[in-house]
Parts: structure tokens; sequence; C-alpha cells
């Protein structure tokens, strides 16, 4: 993935042990951590979130996972979770099966709703 974006800028993927004394304007999480009720102490280096930082989870839940929840603690301004990525592959898969793109807006309102986000 760092080498596909490399074009549009600096991008790297690192280890959690490499990330200490660096910090980030995106912190993607793609681990199951998503799916734990908090993130275990010093796991995650102090700090890591530049100034107007994302952090994107990529575990959809019906609420706020621990990571956003750590994510914010620690300063990053903006967070998105995986329900994005969970329509848009359902998108691409019912285009795959029947030749049509939905509209994923009412999706996304729905879905949000129904969690109460």
């Amino acid at each position: 993935m760092a080498a596909r974006f490399a074009r549009n800028g600096p991008v790297s993927a690192q280890t959690l042990d490499s990330l200490s004394g660096r910090q980030f304007d995106i912190v993607i999480n793609a681990t199951s951590l998503g799916l734990v009720t908090s993130v275990p102490a010093g796991l995650w280096p102090r700090r890591l979130f530049a100034a107007q930082a994302l952090a994107y989870d990529l575990v959809y839940a019906d609420r706020t996972t621990a990571f956003l929840h750590w994510a914010r603690g620690e300063g990053a301004q903006r967070t998105a979770d995986g329900l994005g990525m969970l329509i848009e592959q359902a998108v691409e898969s019912f285009y795959l099966w029947r030749g049509v793109r939905p509209d994923t807006a009412p999706v996304f309102r729905l879905l949000r709703a129904a969690s109460g986000a």
C-alpha cells in the first residue's frame, strides 16, 4: 500500500515499536484491537498524532471502538470507523452480481441512525 500511494507524498508502513517519538497525520488501525473493550496500556506510543490528525479504525461496530476512544484521548482531531469500508465493499459485490452500484448515502444514514451514532 505504501508503494502504491508514494507518488502522493511520503507513505510508510511501520511496526508499533518503530513509532515512538514520531507523529503522523493519519494512523490506520488494521488490527483486531477495534474489537476489544479497551486499549492495553503502553501498546501504542504516546503523542502519535500530529495536529489535525485522523485516526481510522478499519473495524466497523455499532459503537465507537476502543482504538478510536484512545486516539481521541491522545489528540486525534478526526476519527473514522470502518462502516464506510463495509458499505462500499457490499456495493462492489452488488455491482459484480447485478451490474448496478447502489447509492450509499441512504445506507450510511440508515446504519448510523440504527446504531445511534
